[in-house]
């Protein structure tokens, strides 16, 4: 049972609710140690979930177990199993995974998310001038991009339009023409075009941005107009397909739609009329989509529908005419747990998710006071020559250098034996360099730069702890379970294991609660004949006959009996339908396929009997466990004090 509360308790995630009574009022002490209202609330809430009702007997149940937990985490203590560098390690690790998942989820993800749901608010009509440079070209290609597009931004600045500009310059001739106008557009755009986003969400009006990189080229944008976003909404349609300069489209489109004005059912007429063979049978329905899917005209005729079953007038695209009939409008209004939900993998696998998390680093850095010392690492790469690039480097020398290489906030400082033993971990980053002098101190940097990104999230892990509550609460519990897991282990699970004397002792004295089943042997005949009487022959000197007698009896021309003996427990349905005594023999049966007869008979019956530690030990030793930890919880009784505040525990307790 307790097994079950440790990992239950190390493995879920809940969030703390306010109630009257203070959380910092002490609830309970054990051993002299305190045990706050906010931490019993946290842990009874998360481990109770929708039976959390506070109610009287489960409070003080719960309350129980709880100071039985903090009893063996005391006796954790005094044994300093804190102390043990092993666990400490295992805890560390702990403490990084979910630390990571900590400012993954609230600090880059949540941000994230709020900012895209935000962001499908508004529609952004922008223009755009793009000089090519996509991200498989040479370093020469993207500069001379780069410059090419601040000289055009330079000639905007001194009075040239921007329109005029996009159609002399951008690369994107389809928008060019149109002085670069892209329409408009919802969050979240592809990926690849995170900074485009950011920048049509930001500028102002009529303003051109600064020279901006995608993975088609450099940029520069301008915001025309922005409106409520139109969302998402599902339709159906006729569709009756363009004929070389022929009114017969048009014809045909317009004597659906008056048909359609006289109370015609859409589908009916959907499945006479459209030319799209891949909805006219499902009455012309589309999939729902947003804006920038189908042509302007068809989106402007679609959105423009007021009310669910409305249906447009005839409009013609370049596919042909169609008239349209709203289905269902869908806006973004979702609830951010909703929301996040949907769209949590999509922000994953989009740029802005390492974008984001680079820039929680270099945020990280700047609150904390970052400080990196240059010329120590300088004279550290000094010291380093071409076997830094192989396995054989080994940092002897820098091992006991104690030089400060970088600090956080003042106090949180990394010497040059940090940062040694970092590079030496990380071998794989020393050897993906040719061995020359220059790629030393490339190498050194880019680990520099990754050591420093470690250790900014090592320290932004330590104010985990005072920005969510929950996060130290959490903290407290892998802690604990830890050390609760290792005393249990030590004065429970590998005493029953290895204690022989007393898990003899304890079978001894408990000997009659592991019973064998009782059992019996089926012998079960199979005879090889079309003659029933033969079978019968059989069967009826079998009764008073061993299974060699009737074989030697019987056999003598051909193997015309066979037969095998099975140990079988009695409940086994072998023996549904026979008498439980010795000799017992059923009637005979045609065996499957009509190949001959079977019969079966009861040859033997085992009696039941106390089973051997041996047949028994994995029973035993589980009881051996739970008599063990009885007997330990009444020993940690004992020894540590348990206090409970009963006004507190009162006032936890709803009627």
């Amino acid at each position: 049972m307790y097994n079950k509360f440790l990992f239950a308790l190390i493995f879920t995630l809940a969030f703390l609710r306010s109630f009257a009574q203070s959380d910092d009022a002490v609830l309970m002490s054990v051993n002299g140690n305190p045990v706050s209202v906010g931490e019993f609330r946290y842990i009874y809430e998360k481990n109770n979930g929708k039976e959390a009702n506070y109610s009287e007997k489960s409070i003080r149940e719960y309350l129980d177990l709880y100071a039985r937990f903090k009893l063996k985490v005391a006796r954790a203590r005094e044994l300093r199993l804190d102390t043990i560098q092993a666990l400490n390690e295992e805890l560390n690790g702990y403490k990084r995974q979910l630390a990571n998942s900590y400012l993954t989820d609230r600090e880059i993800m949540d941000h994230l998310l709020k900012e895209f749901q935000q962001r499908q608010n508004e529609d952004i009509r922008f223009s755009h001038i793009l000089i090519s440079a996509n991200e498989k070209a040479t370093d020469s290609l993207k500069q001379a991009a780069l410059a090419k597009i601040e000289v055009i931004k330079k000639e905007i600045a001194a009075g040239k339009s921007f329109e005029a500009a996009a159609k002399e310059y951008s690369d994107d001739k389809g928008t060019a023409i149109q002085g670069g106008d892209l329409g408009f557009f919802t969050a979240m755009l592809p990926d690849g075009f995170y900074d485009i986003e950011n920048a049509i969400y930001t500028l102002p009006f009529n303003v051109v941005s600064n020279p901006l990189k995608s993975k088609l080229g450099y940029h520069l944008i301008k915001v025309v107009e922005k409106r409520q976003a139109r969302g998402t909404i599902s339709v159906a349609h006729i569709l009756i397909k363009h004929m070389d300069k022929s009114e017969t489209p048009k014809i045909k489109i317009n004597e659906a739609y008056e048909r359609l004005l006289k109370g015609e059912d859409f589908s009916e007429l959907a499945a006479l009329y459209s030319e799209d063979k891949q909805t006219s049978k499902n009455g012309g329905y589309l999939p729902v989509f947003g804006i920038n899917t189908y042509e302007a005209v068809f989106e402007e005729s679609a959105f423009g529908l007021a009310n669910d079953g409305d249906i447009s007038k005839p409009i013609e695209t370049k596919s042909g005419w169609h008239i349209l009939k709203r289905i269902k409008k869908v806006n973004f209004g979702e609830d951010f747990a909703t929301f996040k939900k949907m769209n949590e993998a999509k922000i994953k696998k989009d740029e802005r998710f390492a974008l984001a998390r680079k820039r929680l680093v270099e945020d990280i850095k700047k609150s904390s006071g970052y400080v990196q010392h240059d010329e120590v690492f300088n004279k550290f790469v000094s010291s380093l020559n071409e076997e830094f690039l192989s396995f054989k480097w080994s940092p002897q020398q820098a091992a006991s250098n104690k030089e400060v290489i970088m600090s956080f906030g003042g106090d949180t400082h990394y010497t040059v034996a940090d940062f040694a033993a970092f590079c030496k971990k990380n071998t794989k980053s020393r050897l993906k360099y040719d061995k020359n002098s220059t790629a030393v101190h490339e190498v050194a940097t880019a680990l520099l730069k990754e050591f420093s990104e470690e250790k900014a999230i090592d320290y932004e892990q330590k104010m985990l702890e005072i920005k969510y509550p929950d996060f130290k609460a959490l903290m407290r519990e892998y802690e604990e379970g830890i050390l609760l897991f290792e005393a249990t282990k030590h004065a429970v699970w590998d005493k029953a294991n290895q204690d022989s004397v007393g898990l003899a002792s304890f079978h001894m004295k408990n000997q009659d609660k592991y019973k064998t089943e009782e059992k019996g042997n089926l012998l079960v005949y199979t005879i090889m004949t079309t003659d029933m009487k033969e079978a019968e022959k059989v069967a009826k000197f079998a009764m008073k006959k061993g299974p060699e007698e009737v074989m030697k009896k019987f056999n003598k021309k051909s193997q015309m009996v066979s037969y095998i003996e099975e140990t079988l427990e009695k409940q086994n349905a072998r023996f549904a339908g026979m008498t439980w005594e010795l000799g017992t023999q059923t009637p005979i049966n045609k065996s499957e396929g009509d190949q001959g007869y079977k019969f079966s008979k009861i040859t033997k019956i085992f009696p039941v009997r106390n089973k051997t530690l041996k047949e028994a030990r994995g029973y035993v030793v589980a009881d051996y466990q739970d008599y063990l930890e009885k007997e330990w919880l009444i020993e940690l009784s004992l020894a540590y004090k348990v206090e409970t505040n009963e006004a507190v525990v009162k006032s936890l307790i709803k009627k």
